[in-house]
Protein backbone atom coordinates (compact mmCIF):
# COMPACT_ATOMS: atom_id res chain seq x y z
CA UNK A 1 0.00 0.00 0.00
CA UNK A 2 2.90 2.36 0.63
CA UNK A 3 4.13 1.58 -2.85
CA UNK A 4 0.76 2.54 -4.31
CA UNK A 5 0.73 5.75 -2.28
CA UNK A 6 4.24 6.71 -3.41
CA UNK A 7 3.32 6.01 -7.02
CA UNK A 8 0.23 8.21 -6.73
CA UNK A 9 2.29 11.10 -5.41
CA UNK A 10 5.02 10.64 -8.02
CA UNK A 11 2.54 10.69 -10.92
CA UNK A 12 0.83 13.73 -9.40
CA UNK A 13 4.12 15.59 -9.42
CA UNK A 14 5.07 14.60 -12.96
CA UNK A 15 1.65 15.02 -14.57
CA UNK A 16 0.18 17.93 -12.60
CA UNK A 17 2.50 19.95 -10.38
CA UNK A 18 5.36 20.00 -12.90
CA UNK A 19 3.63 22.73 -14.87
CA UNK A 20 3.11 24.86 -11.78
CA UNK A 21 6.68 24.51 -10.51
CA UNK A 22 8.77 24.18 -13.68
CA UNK A 23 6.70 25.10 -16.73
CA UNK A 24 4.28 23.63 -19.27
CA UNK A 25 4.93 20.24 -20.82
CA UNK A 26 5.64 20.25 -24.54
CA UNK A 27 2.66 17.95 -25.11
CA UNK A 28 -0.72 17.56 -23.51
CA UNK A 29 -0.61 15.02 -20.66
CA UNK A 30 -3.36 13.62 -18.40
CA UNK A 31 -3.90 15.63 -15.25
CA UNK A 32 -3.45 13.48 -12.17
CA UNK A 33 -4.29 16.35 -9.85
CA UNK A 34 -5.84 14.22 -7.11
CA UNK A 35 -2.76 11.99 -6.86
CA UNK A 36 -1.51 14.06 -3.93
CA UNK A 37 -4.06 12.25 -1.76
CA UNK A 38 -1.53 9.44 -1.61
CA UNK A 39 -0.15 11.47 1.32
CA UNK A 40 -3.38 10.80 3.23
CA UNK A 41 -2.80 7.08 2.80
CA UNK A 42 0.82 7.48 3.93
CA UNK A 43 -0.28 9.21 7.15
CA UNK A 44 -2.92 6.57 7.91
CA UNK A 45 -0.35 3.83 7.39
CA UNK A 46 2.15 5.64 9.63
CA UNK A 47 -0.38 5.79 12.44
CA UNK A 48 -1.15 2.11 11.97
CA UNK A 49 2.50 1.03 11.97
CA UNK A 50 3.53 3.12 14.98
CA UNK A 51 0.64 1.82 17.07
CA UNK A 52 1.88 -1.70 16.39
CA UNK A 53 5.51 -0.75 16.98
CA UNK A 54 4.78 0.56 20.47
CA UNK A 55 3.63 -2.86 21.56
CA UNK A 56 6.98 -4.34 20.58
CA UNK A 57 9.18 -1.58 22.02
CA UNK A 58 11.10 -2.56 25.18
CA UNK A 59 12.30 0.99 25.95
CA UNK A 60 12.12 4.57 24.77
CA UNK A 61 15.73 4.27 23.62
CA UNK A 62 14.82 1.36 21.37
CA UNK A 63 11.91 3.31 19.96
CA UNK A 64 14.01 6.40 19.19
CA UNK A 65 16.86 4.42 17.63
CA UNK A 66 14.49 2.42 15.44
CA UNK A 67 12.82 5.59 14.19
CA UNK A 68 16.19 7.20 13.41
CA UNK A 69 17.36 4.02 11.68
CA UNK A 70 14.15 3.89 9.67
CA UNK A 71 14.26 7.50 8.51
CA UNK A 72 17.77 8.87 8.27
CA UNK A 73 20.00 6.63 6.09
CA UNK A 74 17.77 6.92 3.02
CA UNK A 75 16.85 10.52 3.82
CA UNK A 76 20.46 11.71 3.91
CA UNK A 77 21.31 10.04 0.60
CA UNK A 78 18.16 11.25 -1.14
CA UNK A 79 18.76 14.77 0.16
CA UNK A 80 22.30 14.56 -1.18
CA UNK A 81 20.96 13.57 -4.62
CA UNK A 82 18.62 16.56 -4.64
CA UNK A 83 21.34 18.98 -3.50
CA UNK A 84 23.63 17.55 -6.17
CA UNK A 85 21.02 18.29 -8.83
CA UNK A 86 20.80 21.86 -7.56
CA UNK A 87 24.59 22.21 -7.71
CA UNK A 88 24.55 21.04 -11.33
CA UNK A 89 22.01 23.70 -12.28
CA UNK A 90 18.91 21.54 -12.04
CA UNK A 91 15.46 22.91 -11.22
CA UNK A 92 15.25 24.54 -7.80
CA UNK A 93 11.59 25.64 -7.68
CA UNK A 94 11.61 26.93 -4.10
CA UNK A 95 15.10 28.45 -4.12
CA UNK A 96 16.89 26.28 -1.56
CA UNK A 97 19.84 28.11 0.02
CA UNK A 98 22.73 26.50 1.97
CA UNK A 99 21.10 27.60 5.22
CA UNK A 100 17.77 26.11 4.24
CA UNK A 101 19.52 22.90 3.24
CA UNK A 102 21.11 22.58 6.68
CA UNK A 103 17.76 23.24 8.32
CA UNK A 104 16.13 20.71 6.03
CA UNK A 105 18.41 17.97 7.30
CA UNK A 106 16.60 18.16 10.64
CA UNK A 107 13.33 17.12 8.94
CA UNK A 108 11.69 19.98 10.85
CA UNK A 109 11.47 22.59 8.09
CA UNK A 110 7.82 23.40 8.71
CA UNK A 111 8.49 24.16 12.38
CA UNK A 112 11.19 26.70 11.53
CA UNK A 113 9.43 28.06 8.44
CA UNK A 114 12.01 27.21 5.81
CA UNK A 115 11.37 25.21 2.64
CA UNK A 116 12.41 21.54 2.75
CA UNK A 117 15.33 20.38 0.61
CA UNK A 118 12.96 18.59 -1.75
CA UNK A 119 9.32 19.77 -1.86
CA UNK A 120 8.14 16.22 -1.07
CA UNK A 121 9.96 16.30 2.26
CA UNK A 122 7.37 18.56 3.90
CA UNK A 123 5.51 15.51 5.21
CA UNK A 124 8.52 14.42 7.28
CA UNK A 125 7.89 17.18 9.82
CA UNK A 126 4.44 15.72 10.45
CA UNK A 127 5.86 12.21 10.67
CA UNK A 128 8.53 13.21 13.19
CA UNK A 129 6.04 15.19 15.28
CA UNK A 130 3.70 12.20 15.39
CA UNK A 131 6.57 9.89 16.35
CA UNK A 132 7.41 12.21 19.24
CA UNK A 133 3.80 12.25 20.40
CA UNK A 134 3.60 8.46 20.16
CA UNK A 135 6.75 8.30 22.29
CA UNK A 136 4.64 9.55 25.17
CA UNK A 137 2.84 6.23 24.98
CA UNK A 138 6.18 4.40 24.88
CA UNK A 139 7.15 6.16 28.12
CA UNK A 140 4.56 4.00 29.87
CA UNK A 141 6.90 1.06 29.31
CA UNK A 142 9.57 2.76 31.38
CA UNK A 143 7.52 4.36 34.14
CA UNK A 144 4.88 1.67 34.61
CA UNK A 145 6.66 -1.52 33.70
CA UNK A 146 6.44 -3.97 30.80
CA UNK A 147 2.90 -5.09 31.72
CA UNK A 148 1.51 -1.66 30.82
CA UNK A 149 -0.41 -1.54 27.55
CA UNK A 150 1.13 1.32 25.53
CA UNK A 151 -1.76 1.07 23.08
CA UNK A 152 -4.25 2.09 25.76
CA UNK A 153 -2.09 5.07 26.62
CA UNK A 154 -1.94 5.89 22.91
CA UNK A 155 -5.75 5.88 22.75
CA UNK A 156 -5.88 8.47 25.52
CA UNK A 157 -3.23 10.57 23.81
CA UNK A 158 -5.04 10.39 20.47
CA UNK A 159 -8.37 11.40 22.02
CA UNK A 160 -6.75 14.39 23.69
CA UNK A 161 -4.80 15.22 20.54
CA UNK A 162 -7.95 15.32 18.42
CA UNK A 163 -9.67 17.59 20.93
CA UNK A 164 -6.68 19.95 21.04
CA UNK A 165 -6.41 20.02 17.25
CA UNK A 166 -10.12 20.77 16.88
CA UNK A 167 -9.95 23.64 19.37
CA UNK A 168 -6.76 24.88 17.72
CA UNK A 169 -8.49 24.90 14.34
CA UNK A 170 -11.26 27.04 15.82
CA UNK A 171 -9.10 29.62 17.58
CA UNK A 172 -5.67 29.72 15.92
CA UNK A 173 -4.81 31.37 12.60
CA UNK A 174 -3.88 29.10 9.70
CA UNK A 175 -0.33 30.45 9.72
CA UNK A 176 0.14 29.27 13.30
CA UNK A 177 -1.38 25.86 12.59
CA UNK A 178 1.11 25.35 9.76
CA UNK A 179 3.94 25.75 12.26
CA UNK A 180 2.38 23.92 15.22
CA UNK A 181 1.97 20.88 13.01
CA UNK A 182 0.39 18.61 15.61
CA UNK A 183 -2.61 20.95 15.77
CA UNK A 184 -3.19 20.83 12.02
CA UNK A 185 -6.43 18.85 12.25
CA UNK A 186 -6.75 17.58 8.64
CA UNK A 187 -3.44 15.74 9.01
CA UNK A 188 -3.67 14.89 12.72
CA UNK A 189 -6.90 12.98 12.22
CA UNK A 190 -5.25 10.71 9.64
CA UNK A 191 -2.60 9.53 12.10
CA UNK A 192 -5.31 8.96 14.69
CA UNK A 193 -7.36 6.90 12.23
CA UNK A 194 -4.34 4.72 11.47
CA UNK A 195 -3.44 4.21 15.13
CA UNK A 196 -6.98 3.30 16.12
CA UNK A 197 -7.32 0.94 13.16
CA UNK A 198 -4.26 -0.92 14.46
CA UNK A 199 -5.95 -1.30 17.82
CA UNK A 200 -9.14 -2.43 16.11
CA UNK A 201 -7.33 -5.00 13.96
CA UNK A 202 -5.67 -6.38 17.08
CA UNK A 203 -9.02 -6.67 18.85
CA UNK A 204 -7.84 -4.27 21.56
CA UNK A 205 -9.78 -1.08 20.79
CA UNK A 206 -11.58 0.29 23.86
CA UNK A 207 -14.70 2.51 23.83
CA UNK A 208 -12.41 5.53 24.19
CA UNK A 209 -10.43 4.53 21.12
CA UNK A 210 -13.64 3.81 19.21
CA UNK A 211 -14.86 7.30 20.08
CA UNK A 212 -11.58 8.82 18.89
CA UNK A 213 -11.84 6.85 15.64
CA UNK A 214 -15.42 7.99 15.08
CA UNK A 215 -14.51 11.61 15.84
CA UNK A 216 -11.58 11.46 13.41
CA UNK A 217 -13.85 10.17 10.66
CA UNK A 218 -16.35 12.89 11.52
CA UNK A 219 -13.73 15.60 11.22
CA UNK A 220 -13.02 14.55 7.64
CA UNK A 221 -16.27 16.38 6.84
CA UNK A 222 -14.29 19.59 7.31
CA UNK A 223 -12.56 18.71 4.04
CA UNK A 224 -8.94 18.15 3.03
CA UNK A 225 -6.11 20.53 3.82
CA UNK A 226 -5.37 20.70 0.08
CA UNK A 227 -7.64 19.73 -2.82
CA UNK A 228 -5.78 20.19 -6.07
CA UNK A 229 -8.10 17.82 -7.83
CA UNK A 230 -11.21 19.67 -6.72
CA UNK A 231 -12.81 16.45 -5.51
CA UNK A 232 -14.90 18.22 -2.87
CA UNK A 233 -15.66 17.35 0.73
CA UNK A 234 -18.09 14.50 0.07
CA UNK A 235 -15.69 12.58 -2.12
CA UNK A 236 -12.86 13.26 0.32
CA UNK A 237 -14.83 11.72 3.17
CA UNK A 238 -15.44 8.63 1.05
CA UNK A 239 -11.78 8.58 0.02
CA UNK A 240 -10.54 8.52 3.61
CA UNK A 241 -13.13 5.90 4.53
CA UNK A 242 -11.96 3.86 1.55
CA UNK A 243 -8.32 4.17 2.55
CA UNK A 244 -9.14 3.19 6.13
CA UNK A 245 -11.26 0.24 5.04
CA UNK A 246 -8.51 -0.98 2.75
CA UNK A 247 -5.89 -0.75 5.51
CA UNK A 248 -8.13 -2.67 7.91
CA UNK A 249 -8.96 -5.30 5.27
CA UNK A 250 -5.28 -5.74 4.44
CA UNK A 251 -4.35 -6.01 8.12
CA UNK A 252 -6.91 -8.73 8.68
CA UNK A 253 -5.84 -10.79 5.66
CA UNK A 254 -8.73 -9.96 3.35
CA UNK A 255 -6.64 -8.55 0.49
CA UNK A 256 -4.18 -11.28 -0.45
CA UNK A 257 -3.55 -9.69 -3.85
CA UNK A 258 -1.53 -6.99 -2.07
CA UNK A 259 1.12 -9.68 -1.63
CA UNK A 260 1.90 -9.85 -5.35
CA UNK A 261 5.58 -9.44 -6.19
CA UNK A 262 5.24 -6.06 -7.92
CA UNK A 263 3.38 -4.41 -5.05
CA UNK A 264 5.72 -5.92 -2.47
CA UNK A 265 8.66 -4.50 -4.45
CA UNK A 266 7.05 -1.06 -4.69
CA UNK A 267 6.34 -1.17 -0.98
CA UNK A 268 9.96 -2.02 -0.24
CA UNK A 269 11.29 0.97 -2.19
CA UNK A 270 8.42 3.34 -1.33
CA UNK A 271 10.32 5.49 1.18
CA UNK A 272 13.37 6.31 -0.99
CA UNK A 273 11.07 6.59 -4.02
CA UNK A 274 8.98 9.19 -2.23
CA UNK A 275 12.06 11.09 -1.07
CA UNK A 276 14.05 11.19 -4.31
CA UNK A 277 11.55 11.32 -7.17
CA UNK A 278 10.43 14.95 -7.36
CA UNK A 279 13.44 17.12 -8.17
CA UNK A 280 15.16 14.21 -9.93
CA UNK A 281 12.10 13.66 -12.10
CA UNK A 282 11.68 17.36 -12.82
CA UNK A 283 15.30 17.58 -13.96
CA UNK A 284 14.96 14.56 -16.25
CA UNK A 285 11.67 15.68 -17.76
CA UNK A 286 12.93 19.21 -18.38
CA UNK A 287 16.15 18.01 -20.00
CA UNK A 288 14.51 15.39 -22.20
CA UNK A 289 11.68 17.62 -23.35
CA UNK A 290 14.23 20.31 -24.21
CA UNK A 291 16.07 17.65 -26.21
CA UNK A 292 13.03 16.89 -28.32
CA UNK A 293 11.49 13.99 -26.44
CA UNK A 294 7.71 13.78 -26.16
CA UNK A 295 6.26 14.53 -22.74
CA UNK A 296 5.03 10.96 -22.35
CA UNK A 297 8.47 9.51 -23.09
CA UNK A 298 10.18 12.01 -20.78
CA UNK A 299 7.78 11.22 -17.92
CA UNK A 300 8.25 7.47 -18.42
CA UNK A 301 12.03 7.96 -18.32
CA UNK A 302 11.68 9.94 -15.09
CA UNK A 303 9.55 7.19 -13.54
CA UNK A 304 12.04 4.48 -14.50
CA UNK A 305 15.01 6.52 -13.28
CA UNK A 306 13.32 7.29 -9.96
CA UNK A 307 12.32 3.67 -9.42
CA UNK A 308 15.81 2.50 -10.36
CA UNK A 309 17.59 4.91 -8.05
CA UNK A 310 15.14 4.20 -5.22
CA UNK A 311 15.89 0.50 -5.61
CA UNK A 312 19.63 1.11 -5.33
CA UNK A 313 19.13 3.32 -2.26
CA UNK A 314 16.83 0.77 -0.64
CA UNK A 315 19.20 -2.16 -0.91
CA UNK A 316 22.58 -0.39 -0.82
CA UNK A 317 21.84 2.26 1.80
CA UNK A 318 18.50 2.04 3.60
CA UNK A 319 18.50 -1.61 4.66
CA UNK A 320 22.24 -1.84 5.54
CA UNK A 321 22.02 1.53 7.31
CA UNK A 322 19.11 0.41 9.47
CA UNK A 323 20.92 -2.76 10.46
CA UNK A 324 24.16 -0.92 11.24
CA UNK A 325 22.45 1.64 13.48
CA UNK A 326 20.49 -1.02 15.34
CA UNK A 327 23.57 -3.21 15.80
CA UNK A 328 25.54 -0.25 17.14
CA UNK A 329 22.77 0.51 19.62
CA UNK A 330 22.53 -3.13 20.68
CA UNK A 331 26.29 -3.26 21.26
CA UNK A 332 26.13 -0.10 23.35
CA UNK A 333 23.27 -1.50 25.38
CA UNK A 334 24.95 -4.88 25.89
CA UNK A 335 28.11 -3.16 27.15
CA UNK A 336 26.17 -1.73 30.15
CA UNK A 337 26.69 -3.87 33.30
CA UNK A 338 23.71 -6.03 34.21
CA UNK A 339 23.27 -4.15 37.47
CA UNK A 340 22.65 -0.93 35.53
CA UNK A 341 19.67 -2.27 33.62
CA UNK A 342 16.52 -3.85 35.04
CA UNK A 343 15.82 -7.43 34.06
CA UNK A 344 13.57 -7.86 31.05
CA UNK A 345 10.71 -10.31 31.02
Amino acid sequence: MRGLAATMVMLHHYLFSYEGRIGPHVDRVPSFAAGHFGVELFFILSGFVIAGTLGRTPSLGDYAVRRVARLYPAFLVCSGVTLGIFALGGPNPVGITPGAALAGLTMLSSLIRVPPIDPSHWTLTYEVAFYALAALAALALIHRGPATDPGLRLERICAGWLAAAFVGTLVLPVRTLQVVVLLNLPFALLFVIGAMLARLAAGALTPLGLGALAAAFGFTALGPAVDYGGVGTGFYVLLVLGFAGTVLAAATGRLPWLGCALLVFLGAISYPLYLVHQILGYAIIRALEAGGWSSGSAILAAVLASVGLATVIRYAVETPGQRAIRRAFDRTRSSVPDTAEPARS
